[in-house]
């Protein structure tokens, strides 16, 4: 597979030509999903601040699965909506264009996970969580929160990606990994997790924010404020029992309201659901 490498300063400090072998390396060895061609293009359409809301309907209509999936998440509690919206149309306008961006991001996410693959449904459990909890943190405001914005939910649901983009590769290597270790992940794969994520969030045309929060998930040195907003988000989903690997209590969610986890709890029940 031939994929032009990503040209944005998506690592940091780590050296621009390691970047590029790790992600020709990720490219060769593992199964890099595409994001579904609607999907992609409806993504594109919602940027643009001169897009109507019957372009974007009329690209999404084009994939039934996908329109369906807009069409069900238009009822989630997020949007306050008791009954389905009568077209695609309404849906959109129920949702937004920022809600509409998160469904596409989810629904592609969520395609990737197979259904009958345990260790994909479990790292899907996990994303979805950490995106609701993003979000929540976002909406309390105030500091790093206020600054993650509209990005929060699409960081926190991609954090972990390449995690999946390791199970996808190879199942068996991936399940020698255990608890977070990145020299274990450089040895098998040529790049940790959070390299791989911001090489596939770079292939999905992302917001640059969105690239370097998957960089910075896991701290140290300068982390930019949305990374540290899904860092807190992690350990939330953990902490309501979606962690992506076993966990000790020194990564829980210390220090966070109990209101907060509960209604990222409840939240995560009913967003789930709308899923499956």
């Amino acid at each position: 597979m031939t994929i032009t490498p990503p040209v944005s300063e998506t690592a940091g400090t780590i050296a621009r030509d390691n970047v590029r072998a790790v992600f020709n390396h990720i490219a060769e060895t593992c199964d890099l999903p595409p994001m579904p061609a609607a999907a992609a293009r409806a993504l594109r359409l919602a940027r643009d601040p001169d897009t109507t809301t019957e372009e974007l309907a009329k690209v999404v209509r084009s994939d039934p699965a996908l329109a369906a999936r807009v069409l069900t998440m238009s009822c989630s509690v997020l949007y306050l909506r008791r009954t389905q919206p009568r077209s695609l149309h309404e849906a959109i306008v129920t949702v937004g264009f920022q809600g509409l961006r998160r469904i596409l991001m989810a629904a592609s996410v969520r395609a990737a996970s197979g259904a009958d693959d345990t260790v994909a449904q479990s790292l899907w459990a996990h994303s979805l969580a950490t995106a609701l909890a993003a979000d929540e943190i976002t909406k309390a405001g105030g500091g790093e929160a206020a600054a993650g914005g509209g990005d929060a939910f699409i960081a926190g649901l991609l954090h972990d990606v390449g995690k999946l983009i390791f199970h996808l590769g190879d199942p068996k290597a991936y399940a020698q990994l255990g608890l977070f270790d990145a020299a274990k992940e450089h040895a098998f794969f040529g790049a940790t997790h959070d390299v791989a994520g911001a090489c596939v969030a770079e292939i999905w045309e992302l917001d640059n924010a969105i690239v370097q929060a998957i960089l910075g998930h896991h701290g140290g040195g300068d982390v930019s404020p949305l990374a540290a907003v899904v860092a807190r988000a992690d350990r939330i989903a953990t902490e309501i029992g979606y962690g992506s690997v076993a966990t000790t209590d020194a990564v829980r969610a210390a220090g966070e309201s109990p209101e907060l986890v509960e209604r990222v709890r409840t939240l995560f029940e009913s967003e789930r659901a709308l899923f499956d």
